[in-house]
């Protein structure tokens, strides 16, 4: 380009060509703002792709968690299937005794879901696209979590969706056999026990009923039903509440109507494991309806109720707790990302 002559507001050149300053400087502010306008329309475009990942994480966190928490999983008794090609799992307990109550999980499906969590959670609950941790905290300090799949050590990611339920958990997996509720049948004046065998023979050995109403001594007898299974993987005890039992006529006898006994057992003031009697009592039968008896003196001030439950085997001493018979309060927490 030639020289450029000013003159006045314009330029000019050496061919005659006129360029306006203004035209100028609006061309250069024009392209500035389209600059930044571009860069906006990138950023926003990037927010909105972040904002639709982000809510597409938390639907499949929430669904996932649904999934788990609030259904048994296909078929409901997976967990013992042996082939898990076809299950989609759930944690829902299906035998628990309380089944008003809802979000009660299953121990052994927990576990059966720790062996086997990429297989269960890929593409059945999870899309492959998606990593996730699971872990349950019980709200007793007491009780270590439940690591169901933990962190990796490569993990890295900073969106992160996190699902968090408040469930109750069998923690220990226990099964309570019989519940002798004598302490409420004091306010509701029903007749505790079911029909016993010991019923219709001598006067001296028939097992009448315990009376707290009119505070006189008597028995309160139930059945239980005992499988090879179940003395296999359980261990029986006999547990009180209050632990410390002060009733002085209190004993307990467990037998069969084809064996009828008067052999009683008093209670230790502690959990009182009895596989040993109960295996004996059975013998080889495959299944065996049993009965336990409680005897007491109908003295309200010295009520007491009576368990016999069941812990898995291996169970810690330490854990034949009274409070662990019922569900724990628990914190879900399952975490999403890509």
């Amino acid at each position: 380009m030639g020289n450029l002559i000013n003159w006045g507001k314009w330029l000019v050149d050496e061919g005659g060509m006129v360029f306006s300053v203004d035209l100028m400087l609006a061309l250069i502010i024009i392209t500035v703002v389209l600059g930044v306008s571009a860069d906006a329309m990138d950023m926003i475009g990037s927010k909105m792709a972040d904002n639709s990942h982000e809510a597409s994480l938390e639907r499949i966190a929430r669904a996932s968690a649904d999934m788990l928490t609030k259904t048994p999983g296909s078929p409901e008794d997976w967990e013992g299937a042996g082939d898990l090609s076809g299950v989609t799992p759930g944690l829902l307990d299906t035998d628990s005794p309380l089944k008003s109550k809802s979000n009660i999980l299953s121990m052994p499906k927990i576990n059966c879901l720790k062996e086997n969590y990429d297989e269960l959670m890929v593409d059945r609950v999870i899309p492959r696209y998606c990593k996730s941790t699971l872990v349950i905290y019980p709200e007793d300090s007491s009780l270590e979590p439940i690591m169901v799949k933990d962190i990796p050590e490569n993990y890295d990611s900073s969106g992160i969706i996190v699902e968090n339920r408040t469930v109750l958990c069998n923690y220990h997996n226990t099964s309570i056999l019989v519940f002798i509720n004598a302490r409420d049948s004091l306010w509701e004046q029903k007749q505790l026990g079911e029909k016993c065998p010991h019923s219709g023979v001598e006067e001296d050995k028939e097992h009448s009923g315990v009376d707290y109403k009119n505070q006189r001594s008597g028995w309160a007898c139930y059945t239980f039903k005992v499988t090879p299974d179940l003395l296999k993987s359980t261990n029986l005890y006999i547990i009180t509440d209050p632990v410390c039992v002060g009733d002085s006529m209190a004993f307990w006898i467990i037998d069969r109507p084809e064996n009828m006994t008067e052999e009683h057992h008093t209670f230790q003031n502690k959990p009182i494991l009895v596989n040993n009697l109960v295996e004996k009592i059975v013998a080889n039968e495959t299944v065996a309806i049993l009965w336990f008896h409680v005897h007491s003196s109908g003295n309200q001030n010295k009520s007491f109720n009576t368990y016999l439950v069941g812990f898995p085997k291996g169970t810690d001493p330490e854990n034949i707790k009274l409070q662990y018979l019922n569900p724990q309060p628990c914190y879900f927490i399952l975490k999403i990302w890509t």
